[in-house]
């Protein structure tokens, strides 16, 4: 089995889905105040399970901190310099559980359909896997059905149900659904390039490619 290469995104990043290009960078400073309209104009109901109120200014501040300390990695999505998304794996500060890492990503409502919750998605399972991640997770309640449907098409299976773990705002208990990805359970899963995992591969060329290699490769064929 061929190891996976050497494998670090060059961000930013143009890459393609199928509502046109956007540019993929990691969160800093210089996205702070888009990423921050962009929050307050999701659903409210997109805000009550995240791990940070993103709508909060000093929020996204220690959020962009984190990100540059290294602690966590955010990426996200630009479309004519509007956030339209990120996406988030996070390795918690618990030793024992050093393996495992929690995926999320969001994408705004006006951008849903076109394919950048699954781009993103893909990118940090795939950065992931270069820090040796060897089980992904994704927590949402039941009624997040779009976003079940995104993760079950690339793979991920529910492992449990928590009942009335989490608490919305208003005090109103909702179950927890628990779904993750074993990577070793799919090594068929991997880059024809460069070796490394992926949820879904991009075909090009003849060849099944991660996402950083098929656009390296889409532009070496000419495209653009």
């Amino acid at each position: 089995m061929q190891a996976p290469a050497e494998h670090k995104y060059k961000f930013p990043l143009q890459v393609r889905s199928r509502s046109g290009a956007v540019i993929v960078s990691l969160l800093s400073e210089e996205c702070r105040e888009s990423m921050i309209a962009f929050a307050r104009a999701l659903p409210q109901d997109d805000l009550l399970f995240l791990e940070r109120d993103i709508s909060n200014p000093h929020e996204v501040d220690r959020w962009i901190e984190a990100v540059a300390q290294g602690t966590m990695v955010s990426i996200v999505a630009r479309q004519q310099d509007v956030v339209v998304g990120y996406a988030t794996f996070d390795r918690g500060r618990v030793p024992w559980t050093r393996h495992v890492a929690e995926l999320r990503v969001v994408v705004a409502s006006s951008a849903r359909g076109g394919g950048i919750g699954r781009l993103l998605l893909e990118m940090v399972f795939e950065m992931s896997q270069q820090q040796g991640v060897r089980k992904v997770i994704a927590r949402m309640t039941p009624e997040q059905t779009e976003a079940q449907r995104l993760f079950k098409r690339l793979g991920f299976e529910e492992e449990a149900v928590l009942r009335d773990n989490a608490m919305d705002a208003h005090g109103v208990t909702h179950d927890l659904l628990l779904l993750s990805f074993r990577p070793a359970a799919h090594e068929e899963q991997r880059c024809a390039a460069c070796g490394v995992p992926v949820l879904m591969a991009l075909a090009l060329d003849g060849a099944q490619l991660c996402t950083e290699c098929f656009e390296m490769r889409y532009e070496e064929l000419g495209g653009g």
